[in-house]
């Protein structure tokens, strides 16, 4: 029989629960400066090139989902996300989410050393009511020492801070990311779910929070590598946020609601749209709003298959609230599997990613005519009955339309019982498909029993869900006619490419070979300034202000 572990569960801040109480206005912390190392590899080409440093002292770094070796290389399921937006899988914290530095540049205040110290600057200034850090330790648990200096010239420290592992530790933002050895390129998935980056709560004494946070120093107490990489907060204002936006969408079409603030702001609403994840400030000037009562905008004339952010906020008149962000994606359909729970089958060890099952789920995701996919996303959860662990959990999604799986199985985490849920997106296994495209999601546990049961490990009923971002079929038809109408040079270009006619364009997008989005240029001069891509070939698709789209393949030396 096999024993069990008991959770440990973390002892809870009582002033943290009470500053909530007053506020939940979770808003990302921007940092002016204070990063000293580049621990993410991106783009195209080794690993070293994008970074400058490990995270952990023996040459392993993260990963973003936009790094591949060559331009050929097959995209990656894992990795940190390329819009750089983290949002926090603590419970607790629901609604909270950190913006990383860019992965171009350094990126994580790294603190080899006891006693290495270093110090984050805010862009702005700001009182907090509690401070969210998110860190991970490399070669092991660590500590730190937090101070956090106020505007006043006084300072809230926080001694003996625990930063757990990047593998296995609790209370985590994020997980499943990845890494890569920096020094031959060999890239580890971290079984689904490792490496992790974790959030540690920073409550502010109650004299303090009406004071300006300028700065944080952490400090390396003892213990593996501290890597810090952002800081979110729980902040005050008179002029309340909304909250649960949502959003329907259709093929260039996307209906964005919230639930309204608790105190109704007197001047509706303001609302500021992008595909740029670069978070509006408070003297951004809006795209939009809307009159008070209303919960409500629709945005019309969006490309098929784009990314959007939406930001929305209170206008209480004589002052504003904070930004409140939702991204979405025009051209989806999602399919739910709703045959009830799917059994899961007994495997000795984990299996290849060939391997069948004898109970599958089976699921038909119809694509509306004059579409192809794009790309894919799937979620679920996987529950644990009688004496199953989470960990013994595996399974994999597999488009049987074209006999096309995903790279890698994914395992669940934890010696113990409970629910785990699994979410992976940017899948490219059925990506170019129309009409009726078939999937199946396998499933397996490494023990109890044999053949396929539910008495261990099972799929939850009505959770398994299949989402496909769409795009026309005109593009791939008209490809070869626009990249005849479209002049850029120099093709190769070293860091400037320029655009004839430019004042034509509204918008310049440029994606590499996979369908990422790397940048964007909003009615983009004639020279587009790309001194930050990595070398590689991508793809400029301009929208032209009649309305029309124009593609070429580009190649940055």
């Amino acid at each position: 029989m096999k024993t069990k572990l008991l959770p440990i569960t973390g002892l809870v801040i009582s002033s943290m629960f009470i500053n909530q109480i007053k506020a939940q206005e979770y808003q990302p912390i921007s940092i002016q400066s204070g990063f000293n190392a580049d621990v993410i590899a991106n783009g195209v080409g080794p690993s070293a090139s994008s970074t400058n440093n490990d995270v952990d002292g023996v040459s392993y770094a993260f990963i973003s989902r936009d790094f591949q070796l060559t331009s050929s290389s097959t995209p990656l399921t894992y990795g940190l996300p390329i819009n750089r937006i983290i949002n926090s899988a603590v419970g607790s914290t629901s609604g909270l989410s950190y913006q990383l530095a860019p992965y171009s540049s350094n990126n994580s205040l790294r603190l080899q050393n006891v006693n290495d110290a270093g110090t984050l600057t805010l862009s702005t200034p700001t009182p907090v009511l509690s401070l969210y850090m998110l860190a991970t330790g490399g070669s092991g648990d660590c500590t730190v020492n937090v101070t956090v200096n106020f505007s006043d010239t006084t300072t809230q420290t926080f001694s003996g801070i625990a930063i757990s592992d990047w593998y296995y530790g609790s209370n985590f933002a994020i997980q499943g990311i990845g890494r890569i050895n920096i020094n031959n390129d060999n890239l580890e998935a971290g079984g689904g779910t490792d490496p992790r980056l974790y959030q540690i709560p920073l409550a502010i004494d109650a004299g303090n929070q009406s004071k300006n946070v300028q700065s944080i120093m952490v400090t390396k107490a003892s213990g593996g590598v501290p890597n810090i990489f952002a800081f979110s907060a729980d902040l005050y204002t008179a002029c309340s946020s909304p909250s649960n936006i949502t959003y329907t969408s259709t093929m260039t079409n996307a209906t964005l609601s919230w639930t309204p603030s608790a105190s109704a702001p007197s001047a509706g609403y303001q609302y500021y749209v992008s595909t740029s994840p670069t978070a509006p400030t408070a003297t951004t000037t809006p795209t939009g709003s809307v009159a008070a009562g209303n919960t409500s905008v629709t945005l019309n004339n969006l490309i098929t298959g784009q990314t959007y952010y939406f930001w929305v906020r209170s206008n209480c008149g004589s002052s504003q609230g904070f930004w409140k962000m939702k991204e979405f994606t025009t051209g989806q359909v999602s399919t739910t599997y709703t045959a009830g729970n799917i059994n899961t089958m007994y495997s000795s060890g984990t299996p290849s990613v060939t391997a069948t099952t004898n109970c599958p789920g089976l699921l038909t995701v119809v694509v509306p005519a004059g579409y192809k996919i794009k790309s894919t996303s799937v979620s679920y959860t996987m529950t644990t009955q009688g004496n199953g662990w989470m960990s013994e959990q595996n399974s994999l999604l597999v488009c049987t339309t074209n006999n096309t799986s995903e790279p890698s199985i994914t395992t669940g985490s934890g010696g113990n019982t409970g629910t785990f849920s699994y979410e992976r997106s940017g899948l490219t296994l059925a990506n170019n498909l129309t009409g009726n495209v078939n999937f199946e999601l396998r499933a397996w546990r490494t023990y109890g029993g044999s053949d396929c049961n539910a008495d261990y490990n099972q799929v939850d009923a009505n959770t398994w869900k299949v989402n496909v971002t769409l795009e026309p079929l005109v593009l791939a038809t008209n490809e070869v006619k626009a990249e005849k109408q479209l002049t850029v040079y120099p093709n190769p270009f070293t860091d400037v490419l320029n655009i004839e006619k430019s004042d034509n364009v509204k918008r310049a997008v440029v994606t590499d070979l996979s369908g990422i989005i790397v940048t964007t240029f909003d009615n983009p001069s004639s020279g587009l300034h790309l001194e930050s891509l990595k070398t590689g070939v991508y793809i400029l698709t301009l929208t032209m202000k009649d309305g029309t789209l124009k593609r070429t393949k580009i190649i940055k030396k």
